[in-house]
């Protein structure tokens, strides 16, 4: 390392860089199984984008074609209603990710994403994940493995919740079946004249 202090200073940021980068997509699902050096590969083909407060990094709607992984800043998952007004589902922050499903298919996205404040992400997208299965399929076939069992685990939360909500509506019905029966049966109070 040179003896230059800016010299130093300048190459000890980058390595911080890259350590903060691989210590928050090491907790991602999909690249938790990555060791350094299969990271290092994947790293290479990682998109970083800066984007201003109030930004759009997807829209509801479009096509998409890659995964986002936050590595500063705030976002807020929103759908547009039936009545044409914003619903916010959720709010992301540093370690937290949207988009997986689109590695899979080209599907349209289901909800914006919109900054709350300046973010900074990392794309990894579709076209980049199908060169690395060529170029790389074990490591490859890791992700897409890890990718497919994240989508399971939420297809069967998915249908527990499902289920649930199946529930809860079966007996609102039976009780306001219950309610309108025991209506019909009480009988008619006379009233005097």
């Amino acid at each position: 390392m040179a003896k230059d202090p800016f010299w130093s200073n300048l190459f000890r940021r980058r390595s911080e860089q890259e350590d903060e980068l691989y210590e928050i997509l090491s907790q991602v699902p999909i690249f938790q199984d990555l060791g350094r050096r299969e990271f290092e590969r994947v790293r290479g083909i990682l998109h970083r984008r800066t984007y201003g407060e109030g930004e759009a990094i997807v829209r509801e709607g479009d096509v998409g074609v890659g995964m986002y992984v936050i590595l500063s800043g705030e976002v807020s998952i929103v759908q547009q209603g039936t009545d044409g007004q914003q619903l916010e589902l959720a709010q992301f922050g540093p370690g937290d990710f949207f988009g997986d499903q689109v590695l899979l298919d080209e599907s349209p996205r289901t909800a914006s994403v919109l900054t709350r404040s300046t973010t900074r992400a990392v794309g990894f997208f579709r076209p980049d994940l199908l060169e690395l299965i060529e170029r790389n399929p074990r490591l490859g076939l890791k992700i897409v493995m890890r990718l497919s069992q994240m989508i399971s685990v939420r297809l069967r939360q998915t249908n527990r919740l499902l289920k649930e909500a199946r529930g809860r509506a079966r007996k609102a019905e039976e009780d306001l079946a219950a309610a309108a029966a025991s209506d019909e049966q009480e009988p008619a109070v006379p009233t005097s004249t």
